[in-house]
């Protein structure tokens, strides 16, 4: 019989400070477990896998290319000449965080700081060190551009762009997702979302981008997105293996079961088990363990399922 028992025992010796779990096999729930009220919260970078979804139906209805330049849909927004590796700036390398630039732009506090109201023009005027694709630099900024990129291709925000091809079809009711002051969606962080509706996201992911019987995100896009295509151990600690086990476009791999997962700060997951045929959604407001949260699934519901 699946329980969570040993789970919430091992997280309350750990001190980890989880919302809620569900795990789901088959399309049925196994279990699930809730420390507070399962409503709406914001689930910081698992919505860049979201984004990245967009970006995989954008190129399905040929608005973008995995290979179209970045710099010719914002010209304008340079200070002066631009830098070769900016030249070669491409969409493929937004999703894989390997631009060139050597830290990370636009991330949380950053952003609460920034003088400058025009991200884009923020993001294309930082030093672009590296021919991108070099390295891996986790980094909002990628994700926001890629968002600013759909609003200019499309004319719509990110938001309003995916509401009629994956959020309302997932049933997700009138959803919240924060905007730059110049009105573009965040998309590298600020959706909000319920365990719930994390969880039917994971079972259109397990689905191959299919929900009840509808694709919604193509198929070929997904098992790129969801694939290792850049490196990550040099950047992360070995006491986070599952930060090192590499990064696709916006999603991140697992180090264990050929799992993949949707990741967002302290503890907002999304983690796909394909072998299991299973997947587990998690919140949480964990500020310094969030391995330890996954962990707990490779201890505890992978042995059951």
């Amino acid at each position: 019989m699946f329980t969570l028992e040993g789970l919430k025992e091992d997280a309350g010796r750990r001190g980890l400070a989880l919302y809620g779990v569900l795990v789901t096999q088959n399309g049925q729930e196994k279990g699930k477990a809730l420390w507070r009220s399962s409503q709406r919260i914001n689930i910081h970078s698992l919505s860049k896998s979201f984004a990245s979804c967009a970006v995989g139906l954008a190129i399905e209805e040929g608005l973008l290319g995995l290979d179209d330049l970045v710099l010719p849909f914002f010209p304008e927004k340079l200070d002066g000449s631009p830098p070769k590796n900016l030249e070669e700036l491409r969409i493929r390398h937004l999703l894989t965080m390997s631009p060139g630039h050597e830290a990370p732009l636009l991330m949380g506090n950053q952003r609460d700081e920034l003088e400058d109201e025009d991200w884009v023009h923020y993001y294309l005027n930082q030093p672009f060190a590296r021919a991108p694709g070099s390295v891996y630099v986790y980094d909002t900024g990628n994700t926001y551009l890629l968002s600013a990129i759909l609003q200019k291709r499309t004319g719509q925000t990110l938001l309003d762009y995916l509401k009629p091809r994956l959020l309302g079809p997932l049933g997700y009711k009138n959803p919240q997702w924060f905007t730059c002051p110049r009105g573009v969606t965040l998309g590298g962080g600020g959706l909000h979302l319920s365990l719930e509706e994390i969880a039917r996201f994971g079972q259109l992911l397990l689905d191959g981008g299919a929900y009840e019987g509808r694709q919604l995100v193509p198929r070929a896009y997904l098992e790129l997105a969801t694939a290792k295509q850049i490196e990550t151990a040099p950047v992360h600690p070995k006491e986070r293996p599952d930060w090192r086990a590499g990064y696709g476009f916006q999603f991140w791999r697992c180090a264990r079961e050929d799992a993949y997962r949707g990741d967002g700060a302290y503890g907002q997951f999304v983690v796909v088990l394909p072998r299991q045929r299973a997947h587990v959604a998690i919140t949480a407001h964990e500020e310094h363990n969030t391995q330890g949260l996954l962990t707990l699934i490779w201890d505890h519901i992978l042995p059951q399922l």
